[in-house]
């Protein structure tokens, strides 16, 4: 997972607490300052600009930078970063004080001030002319009409954050805040396209000692390049990050990655299921496999795709078709377990009991597929199934559905297609003869540029906080692009951050409803969770594997 993975989660206060940490640090030697090379083979990122960025790994660069106000070990501990002093809570719950260490600069040598953080959620998260993809993370439904909660100033490095409505999950949304300068960002104030175009913002050289990287070149689909930081915030009394320059270099596949791995030309990278075994057996690399919070899908278009996919018992009888077991032991081999709703097992909220197993034991059943689509009247039918190419699982798991829907009687054809591609002309959609801009939910009567029908792809939930994936699965959630609209879902959402759920029970058994109709309603076919196998070279020292591994790259060495 990047380094932004959980950025979401909450802090602790003195009305409504929990544990703390400061950040942890491996101990022994500083190693040699040398460039550490991550390989990957996903998709190039979109941007550097990161209120105009949607996809990880656009956030994902950023964040080399920027280390933002926390994050989370392996077991969930809370590591503050940014800031002094865990956030705290009012006892109603809706008041949220936070404090800034006093020793974080802008590049200018300005300090960072509380006024920053409020002049970026308030002129330009909040802004309708940036239209941010999360702004409905900030929003409360206040006597029937949607607001945007306001924050306030308390003195130059606290600010706070003001509710009509008590929200059991807002504190993980407010951790996940990151900031611009405004004496830079207000010069491009209401103006869309002078912002998204703003040298400063696009090249990161804001971001003075907020982070343990300093942005250096970005070559794109090719390289993403740092360099160390001297004046880092955490490195003073050590010295860190300990290397000259983190690169992440794009490969146009992961054959050449696994083979860059093997040679020693790179530091690190994830690794395919079917190269583990091989790379086990070099001495001179170490193999880690983590869980992860991610899971693998089959999208359905229910804007613009076929239209039997808007009936939920043809996305059952989809779902039926597709042996996930088969899935997880021909594609995952082995590395992952079946899904079937959204929230992981490594979050305490995840719900095993009453959930519909689609894909398993009785419920993978072609024949009754079949008979469902005939009944229905979309027996012999031709779809369109899209994924990103260069991701071979993804390319693998396609193949399979093809495989697996041709014994139904369905026809796929399978198109892949660049990342970028896929972004921009599949999943961005915008309603036809409008002038609206291309966004990822532009309403019930957008359409994206291309059709599709099915589409393989990969969503995260925050373990912490699930309820952050509405944006997926909401009416109006701003990464909606397939057009699923279900009143029940949207109202079970709402309620989860609703004071409904403050008491725990509660909260549990919104979760427990809300995965079982998604289990049943099947917006998407939850395939897998996977477990992420993770290559090093064995002389990288300081990495703690687990669900949140990058969590203290920042001490990440070479020994030896």
């Amino acid at each position: 997972m990047g380094r932004r993975g959980f950025l979401r989660l909450c802090g602790g206060a003195a009305a409504l607490s929990l544990g703390c940490l400061q950040p942890s640090k491996p101990s022994g030697p500083r190693g040699g300052l040398e460039a550490f090379i991550e390989g990957v083979s996903a998709g190039d990122a979109e941007t550097l600009n990161w209120i105009l960025a949607a996809d990880a790994a656009s956030l994902g660069y950023v964040s080399f930078t920027m280390d933002g106000l926390a994050t989370y070990d392996n077991q969930l501990r809370l590591q503050l970063r940014w800031l002094r002093e865990p956030v705290e809570i009012s006892r109603d719950g809706l008041e949220y004080t936070v404090p800034l260490r006093e020793d974080l600069r802008w590049t200018d040598g300005n300090p960072v001030r509380a006024e920053d953080f409020v002049y970026t959620m308030e002129h330009l998260m909040f802004a309708p002319w940036l239209r941010y993809t999360y702004a409905g993370d900030w929003m409360e439904e206040v006597d029937g009409a949607q607001r945007f909660v306001e924050p306030r100033v308390v003195d130059k490095n606290t600010f706070a954050i003001i509710r009509e409505r008590a929200s059991p999950e807002f504190l993980y949304t407010v951790m996940g805040l990151l900031v611009y300068p405004e004496h830079i960002a207000k010069r491009y104030e209401g103006d869309a396209e002078a912002f998204t175009r703003a040298e400063e913002l696009n090249n990161l050289s804001y971001t003075g000692n907020l982070g343990p990287y300093r942005f250096v070149e970005w070559i794109r689909n090719d390289k993403f390049a740092v360099e160390r930081n001297p004046d880092y915030y955490l490195g003073r009394e050590d010295g860190a990050p300990y290397f000259d320059r983190y690169v992440v270099k794009l490969f146009g596949s992961p054959a050449a990655r696994h083979a860059a791995l093997e040679a020693g030309d790179i530091a690190y990278t994830s690794v395919d299921p079917p190269k583990v075994g091989q790379l086990m057996a070099n001495k001179a690399i170490r193999i880690y496999t983590v869980p992860t919070n991610g899971f693998l899908l089959l999208d359905f278009n229910q804007r613009n795709g076929w239209a039997g996919l808007r009936l939920r018992e043809v996305r059952q009888a989809i779902s039926m078709a597709i042996g996930k077991e088969l899935l997880i032991n021909s594609v995952l081999l082995g590395f992952g377990e079946p899904a079937f709703s959204f929230i992981p097992k490594v979050s305490p909220l995840h719900v095993d009991e009453g959930l519909e197993r689609y894909g398993v034991g009785a419920l993978y059943d072609k024949s009754r597929a079949r008979e469902v689509l005939r009944s229905a009247g979309y027996a012999g039918v031709r779809l369109r199934i899209v994924t990103n190419s260069g991701n071979k699982t993804r390319e693998n798991v396609a193949f399979l559905v093809k495989q697996e829907l041709s014994e139904i009687g369905v026809e796929v054809e399978i198109k892949l297609v660049p990342w970028p591609t896929l972004l921009r002309k599949y999943l961005m959609n915008k309603t036809p003869g409008s002038d609206q801009p291309p966004r990822f939910n532009n309403g019930p009567g957008a359409v994206s540029e291309e059709p599709w029908d099915l589409l393989v792809i990969g969503y995260t939930t925050d373990p912490k906080q699930p309820s952050g994936t509405e944006i997926f699965f909401a009416t109006d959630g701003g990464l909606n692009s397939s057009g699923y609209s279900n009143g029940k879902v949207d109202g079970l959402f709402k309620r989860l951050r609703s004071p409904e759920a403050l008491d725990e029970g509660r909260r549990r058994e919104l979760y427990a409803e809300l995965s079982r109709e998604l289990s049943v309603d099947l917006p998407v076919d939850f395939l897998a969770f996977q477990y992420a196998n993770l290559g090093f070279q064995a002389r990288v020292k300081g990495v703690e594997p687990g669900i949140s591994t990058t969590y203290n790259y920042q001490w990440w060495r070479f020994e030896g």
